[in-house]
């Protein structure tokens, strides 16, 4: 047992979300000077690890999901921990705070998490500035989602100027189609609103890839005949946000309204990577959905992700996961080269 897994249990006595404030304002110390967790927590490069997509090379496919470094504070530093990339936000035009505390919730026993948050951020404007001052070490996405009560063509007009305002500083720009904890998100997954928020962003002729991210409980034949009828207006596709679905949990704690995401997501967005693959063989797949292991990493990749993300499972697993799943994979790919 590792010394994050004697700790946890004190760890997790705390309130998910100050718990969380304390962790972030440990990585924000280190954010200009990441090279110091890489000698802390023995991170490194690994040439057979890289991944391109488009004009991008990602030193590793292991990177960290939206909602983590949600107002652009400890991005590099998460970099330091051996993350690929770190996906932030996601970003709302204007400062949002969110939904009323308390609102995350650990389910334990199910190894999974419960959150309400609401697209708490700081806004494009502040998180615009974080990234001027704080250059980017690692590979960056930036989460764009709508803010709080606008109509779906409200929505459209403002994901675009969100988009035009802030991809110099991404390396790739992820729209939040489905967020589950603010009213009215989800509907950017119907095919007469996506169709023209893409469009939208065509227009912009940025360099930058766009993913779209779309929620572990949507329907699969709808998502098919939607990336068909979008005819490459996406770059690729992020599986999956979080679940409104409570089956086969055992924690009191499933009681409580939000996005389920961890180790009970985890079959269906195997699924869901599984099946786009096999229909977009050469459409890039960023899967995000309950992995904790190395393994669970590499089943990922050999289902048909290009890019992993990790989430609940680094609060779980602790720091030093992604770096564990690293070495794994890089020692996989040797084995198998042999």
């Amino acid at each position: 047992m590792d010394w994050y897994q004697l700790a946890r249990p004190a760890i997790f006595a705390i309130d998910p979300e100050t718990d969380h404030k304390l962790v972030g304002n440990g990585l924000k110390i280190f954010n200009d000077h990441p090279q110091i967790l890489k000698k802390l927590f023995y991170t490194r490069k690994r040439e057979n690890l890289q991944v391109k997509i488009k004009n991008l090379t990602f030193d590793s496919p292991i990177g960290i999901a939206a909602g983590f470094d949600k107002k652009a504070e400890f991005y590099n530093s998460l970099g330091g921990l051996g993350a690929g990339f770190v996906e932030i936000g996601s970003v709302t035009k204007h400062p949002q705070e969110g939904n009323p505390k308390k609102r995350v919730f650990r389910l334990t026993e199910d190894q999974g998490i419960i959150n309400r948050m609401g697209l708490n951020n700081v806004g494009i404007e502040e998180t615009k500035r974080r990234l001027k001052n704080h250059p980017a070490q690692t590979k960056l996405g930036i989460s764009i989602a709508p803010g709080h009560g606008l109509e779906s063509d409200q929505m459209i007009a403002e994901m675009i100027d969100d988009v035009k305002e802030i991809h110099e500083y991404a390396d790739y720009i992820a729209l939040n189609l489905s967020c589950p904890n603010q009213v009215g998100v989800t509907v950017l997954q119907q095919l007469d609103i996506l169709k023209p928020l893409l469009e939208g962003i065509a227009a912009l002729e940025i360099d930058e890839p766009i993913f779209g991210k779309f929620s572990n409980d949507i329907d699969t034949d709808e998502l098919i005949a939607n990336l068909h009828a979008l005819d490459g207006l996406l770059d690729g596709i992020i599986l999956s946000n979080c679940s409104v679905k409570r089956d086969n949990l055992i924690s009191n704690n499933q009681v409580e309204k939000g996005g389920l995401s961890g180790k009970p997501i985890f079959a269906q967005s195997m699924f869901l990577t599984r099946t786009l693959h096999d229909e977009f063989p050469d459409m890039p797949i960023i899967y995000s959905g309950g992995v904790f292991t190395p393994e669970d990493a590499k089943l990922a990749l050999d289902t048909g992700a290009t890019l992993v993300e990790v989430y609940s499972g680094f609060i779980y697993n602790g720091p030093e996961l992604i770096e564990r799943i690293n070495r794994y994979l890089s020692e996989q790919k040797l084995l198998e080269n042999i």
